[in-house]
């Protein structure tokens, strides 16, 4: 059962992958250029609706459990500004992976052929821009990738290999060589904190962030707003000195990494209260016999004991080993998106 049940997860992604693919190549010849539309399919009808629909249909029969699977789950108050806290991190994590990536590919003739010098403004085309480039990436990547690869994988395979495998895949549905690899590290980092916290918000709250403080600072760049300004005069400072660049950048490197850490620990605790708390209102409203409520004042503390100890990596059971047959749409979708990854690359050298 559980051997067929992540075939068709694979089988789910592939499909997904395989419409973006089509919808991206369209796009490069020119055939399919509305970018409304072009969003619109990729983000709410292939990564959303499709896997949520061809889940409860293929595994679950049943949209509440499809939901649960993967991992809408309630959070607390705490867990949310938590998260949003993480978003700020990781948008610097990622920036300066993105930096270091975009410099060595660039020695190799690499030119990103979507910048652009100037800034048409307007708040019309900066909501815009939020809606398309924040809002519903943040949401909809995360169910593809968090809900569908991660949380509902790991219920049916060895959850090392689910975190390694929505990481990569999210790399690769990029398409682009300008992002594989970052993208790929921010999913490897969102997935600990997914798998941290058991709910699929915390890694939407961090997308969305990561994603609309690039917008904002885009925008600040070229308008000259306040804080954008700010950040671009540091990091000039810095850059007029290699020892002041190095030091502080190694100094700010650290902090960052022990801050993911440390919030990220804070939402697995987050995540113990709120199922203790559950435990605690079952045992006050339920009359249970003595062997059930120690089996339940048990698990309780097996939570605290799990959660308050939190090692980011080494908790992840290995589960059982997986067959070439249950990867097979994986390795599909790996090859797709390094075909039209390297196509990318060629595009932008050429």
């Amino acid at each position: 059962m559980k051997k067929s049940v992540f075939t068709k997860i694979n089988l789910i992604y592939f499909i997904a992958m395989l419409c973006i693919a089509v919808i991206f190549v369209l796009g490069y010849l020119g055939i399919f250029s509305n970018e409304f539309l072009t969003t619109f399919l990729i983000q709410i009808v292939v990564m959303f609706a499709i896997p949520l629909i061809l889940y409860s249909l293929l595994v679950t029969r049943n949209v509440k459990s499809t939901f649960s699977d993967f991992g809408f789950k309630k959070i607390s108050l705490n867990a949310i500004f938590i998260s949003i806290i993480l978003g700020f991190v990781l948008y610097f994590i990622n920036s300066f992976v993105a930096s270091a990536t975009q410099s060595i590919i660039s020695l190799l003739g690499f030119e990103n052929i979507t910048s652009s010098t100037t800034v048409e403004f307007s708040y019309d085309i900066l909501l815009k821009e939020y809606l398309l480039t924040a809002i519903l990436p943040g949401i909809c990547e995360e169910v593809l990738h968090r809900g569908l690869m991660l949380n509902a994988g790991k219920k049916y395979a060895n959850p090392r290999f689910c975190l390694f495998a929505s990481s990569i895949l999210f790399g690769f549905m990029h398409m682009n060589i300008n992002q594989f690899f970052y993208a790929t590290i921010l999913g490897l980092i969102m997935g600990y904190v997914a798998l941290a916290s058991g709910s699929i918000y915390p890694t939407m709250i961090i997308h969305f962030m990561n994603n609309a403080i690039s917008i904002y600072l885009l925008y600040g760049y070229y308008l000259d707003w306040p804080l954008a300004s700010l950040y671009y005069r540091i990091q000039s400072v810095l850059l007029s000195n290699a020892f002041l660049f190095v030091v502080a950048i190694s100094l700010f490197i650290s902090l960052l990494v022990w801050l993911y850490l440390y919030l990220t620990r804070l939402l697995a605790i987050e995540r113990s209260k709120a199922e203790i708390k559950k435990i605690v209102e079952y045992l006050k409203l339920t009359t249970l016999p003595i062997e059930e409520a120690q089996a339940k004042i048990d698990q309780a503390n097996e939570i605290l004991k799990k959660y308050k100890n939190l090692t980011i990596g080494t908790d992840l059971p290995k589960g059982r080993k997986l067959y070439f047959s249950e990867k097979i749409f994986f390795y599909s979708s790996v090859v797709l998106g390094i075909l039209v990854t390297i196509s990318s690359f060629i595009y932008g050298i050429i």
